[in-house]
């Protein structure tokens, strides 16, 4: 979920997230983060790393109040795999 109205955000989000499954509530828009979805960003030059930076950059303020952290740790792990996926060798 996003706490958003910025259409510079939602289109961001759309470079890395399934615009398929967006939903909208007043204030908030949520998208899926798919397998697909991430890669098309790694064709368009986006890095993984990239990815999590504005992710965690742009976090809900009360996030960052907590101990918790920014992204939930399987949503990270699983976009770097799927960049390694990109370089990894196959026989």
């Amino acid at each position: 979920a996003a706490y958003t109205t910025s259409s510079l955000h939602m289109a961001m989000l759309g470079l890395f997230c399934d615009v398929n499954t967006l939903r909208r509530l007043p204030n908030v828009i949520f998208f899926r983060i798919t397998r697909d979805s991430v890669k098309n960003a790694f064709k368009l030059g986006i890095e993984a790393g990239q990815i999590l930076r504005w992710m965690k950059m742009n976090a809900h303020p009360r996030l960052r109040t907590g101990d918790q952290p920014l992204i939930p740790s399987n949503v990270e792990d699983q976009i770097i795999l799927w960049d390694r996926e990109r370089t990894r060798v196959q026989m």
